[in-house]
């Protein structure tokens, strides 16, 4: 969800595809910790909503994942993971469906549900939530991978303490809003909607969702080198529910 200035998910596909093809630390790690949170066995039925280009489809379909489906709103997204899927199979599905109707599918179809890094983008958290309820089985699981909400909050800044080390300095955490990050080279100059974590939560419950697993994880390797300050606070939340 977008407003009606400045960068687009449509705008900035091909510069996003090619961030993801060259490798990106924290899309590394969200990937990783998507993987880690999918239930075992490997689910035979998993919809990755807010696809993209297909990066977590992809890796969850080189897991051992049955048939996997991805949807996404932005076509420009959906072409180049289409285009990925062309050059490497793996049996994925794209289809155009809005993560806050998922029209496209039915009623308890699908084992797993993911969203990596996509919460965010979404302007009705409520209508996702319940819809991805609607077409889990029972017992089917969610699984999501958000910017953590307290230390990536509007207008958040990278600085030291006395010592030395970096942190977080957060002073808009309770404005919820749909904001843009003033870098211009950025993912979330297409902006973001920033929600605090109880409004996460309640909304969760709100849907018939049950907490199952919570994780924050810390970066390592050239992620951590490029980025110091996330070897201290997380940079992303992520959790996996289960249909009540």
């Amino acid at each position: 969800m977008n407003d009606d200035t400045g960068a687009t998910w449509s705008s900035i596909a091909g510069w996003y595809d090619q961030l993801l093809i060259t490798g990106s630390g924290p899309h590394e790690l969200a990937t990783q910790t998507t993987l880690s949170l999918l239930p075992t066995p490997a689910p035979a039925v998993v919809l990755d909503i807010a696809c993209g280009q297909g990066l977590a489809s992809r890796a969850i379909a080189a897991a051992g994942a049955g048939h996997v489906v991805g949807t996404d709103l932005t076509v420009e997204m959906l072409e180049r993971a289409i285009e990925h899927e062309r050059v490497e199979p793996l049996g994925v599905e794209y289809r155009v469906d809005d993560a806050q109707t998922l029209a496209t599918v039915t009623n308890a179809s699908v084992d797993a549900v993911t969203c990596q890094l996509g919460l965010m983008d979404i302007a009705d958290l409520d209508a996702t939530l319940a819809a991805t309820r609607r077409v889990l089985r029972p017992d089917g699981a969610f699984v999501f991978v958000i910017g953590h909400p307290a230390f990536l909050a509007p207008n958040a800044s990278t600085m030291p303490d006395g010592r030395g080390r970096s942190g977080r300095f957060v002073n808009e955490y309770y404005d919820e809003r749909f904001w843009r990050s003033p870098n211009p080279h950025g993912v979330r100059r297409v902006g973001n909607h920033h929600r605090t974590l109880s409004t996460y939560l309640n909304a969760l419950t709100a849907a018939g969702l049950v907490l199952d697993e919570v994780t924050e994880p810390r970066a390592s390797g050239t992620f951590a080198e490029q980025q110091s300050v996330y070897r201290n606070v997380p940079m992303f939340l992520a959790a996996r529910v289960r249909r009540a």
